[in-house]
């Protein structure tokens, strides 16, 4: 692994766990056992380094996001693995991540957030078709609205006002939003396959 593979991994590991405020250059090189030079000649300063962990990130995610969506899999299972991921990411991060990327790198993370939703709201469309082409889900449903108000719904999870992080975790918000919401739309033959793979 090169060197700047391997500093953008520990900064990435450190930034998600401790939020991006609390770690430093110094104490990057520290934990990699390598001088400062070294991380400073990778990365000019720690915004350019905040930048190239999130587009790894970002690459890394849709990696994995086709490898989710594959042919054998019918939609609601494709949305359980989506559910699972989901849940390892938010237990592993930790929410001082968002804050300091809203506080620290506004324009940036507003970019961001815009290119996520625009994907995952085409993604929401793409599974739904699916899920009524395989009768899980209702065919009555309006799949324009219906994907808007599942990301609506998930962007509550980022509200402090409504799920404070004291008192609710991202990841047990997430989950009763996911399957409340797929019992909503879908079929009894839909259901009868949520109901069964929640008991698995």
């Amino acid at each position: 692994m090169e060197i700047r593979e391997r500093i953008i991994e520990e900064a990435t590991s450190q930034f998600l766990q401790f939020g991006i405020r609390h770690v430093s250059m110094d104490g990057i090189a520290a934990a990699m056992g390598m001088s400062k030079r070294t991380v400073y000649e990778t990365f000019k300063d720690k915004t350019t380094l905040v930048y190239a962990c999130l587009e790894v990130l970002s690459e890394k995610r849709n990696k994995r996001n086709k490898e989710i969506c594959t042919p054998s899999q019918n939609v609601i299972e494709t949305i359980f693995s989506f559910m699972k991921e989901g849940i390892k990411a938010m237990n592993a991060m930790n929410p001082v991540f968002f804050r300091d990327m809203e506080k620290f790198y506004p324009n940036y993370w507003s970019s961001l957030r815009e290119k996520y939703e625009k994907e995952a709201l085409g993604l929401s469309k793409e599974l739904l078709r699916k899920g009524i082409k395989e009768e899980l889900f209702r065919s009555d449903i309006s799949i324009p609205i219906v994907a808007k108000l599942f990301q609506e719904q998930m962007n509550l999870l980022a509200d402090e006002k409504v799920f404070p992080h004291d008192e609710f975790s991202y990841a047990d918000v997430f989950q009763n939003l996911t399957i409340n919401f797929m019992r909503g739309i879908s079929t009894k033959k839909g259901i009868e396959l949520i109901e069964s793979m929640l008991d698995e």
